[in-house]
């Protein structure tokens, strides 16, 4: 598992030529998103922010019998300002990749027919849509209450390794274990929690280290 970053990929195929898409692309992630565009010798990489998470979307972009192939693959920091982030809630960032292809898709179409490429773009999420900042704010409440959770844990295993009474909360209400156990217990939550953050200063200075 990756500890650094979470991976997402589609793939789509566009009956234009690969220049024209690849302009398209281009063209369309600079203005819709804002981020840092660097070409690649197979497309691009884009480099950014999404839902305060650091992100780098790959975009491989190839020519085939059939059409012009390109593939996402997006790679997205678990550790954030919203939080860890060990799954897609809602998958927010594979409904953000197929909004991607469907306006490259919208802006191909626009300069095919010839229409104004400054056009407002459907397939853009405008900010100010009222489902966007209340799906925005739900995920937020779930990342809160996460992280609320893990630190009562991680309190609660500090408690329990001193004193010998571990007392976790669930779902279910709350359980209290006593002695040996307690403490075994409560040794093994304050290991998996320092692993957890090695892995993650691990994988930061790593990224770091390739970019130089």
């Amino acid at each position: 598992m990756d500890w650094k970053y979470k991976h997402f990929r589609q793939e789509r195929i566009f009956q234009s030529p690969r220049e024209e898409v690849l302009d398209a692309a281009r063209a369309y992630l600079t203005e819709s998103l804002g981020w840092t565009i660097k070409d690649t010798p197979n497309g691009f990489t884009a480099e950014g922010f999404s839902f305060f998470h650091a992100a780098i979307a790959d975009f491989q972009i190839k020519s085939l019998a059939e059409g012009t192939a390109v593939a996402v693959e997006l790679r997205v920091e678990r550790a954030g300002g919203a939080g860890f982030m060990l799954f897609d809630a809602g998958g927010y960032y594979s409904i953000q990749i197929r909004k991607w292809l469907d306006g490259i898709q919208w802006r191909i179409h626009k300069i095919v027919t010839g229409g104004d490429p400054s056009a407002a773009n459907p397939h853009v999420p405008s900010a100010s849509k009222t489902t966007a900042r209340l799906f925005n704010g739900l995920l937020g409440f779930i990342v809160v209450m996460f992280a609320l959770w893990a630190l009562v844990t991680v309190i609660s295993a500090a408690v329990g390794l001193i004193t010998g009474n571990l007392y976790l909360w669930g779902r279910g209400g709350t359980h209290v274990i006593h002695g040996v156990l307690a403490r075994i217990v409560s040794a093994a939550i304050l290991l998996a929690g320092v692993w957890i953050g090695w892995k993650i200063k691990r994988g930061s200075t790593t990224g770091r280290g390739s970019a130089a």
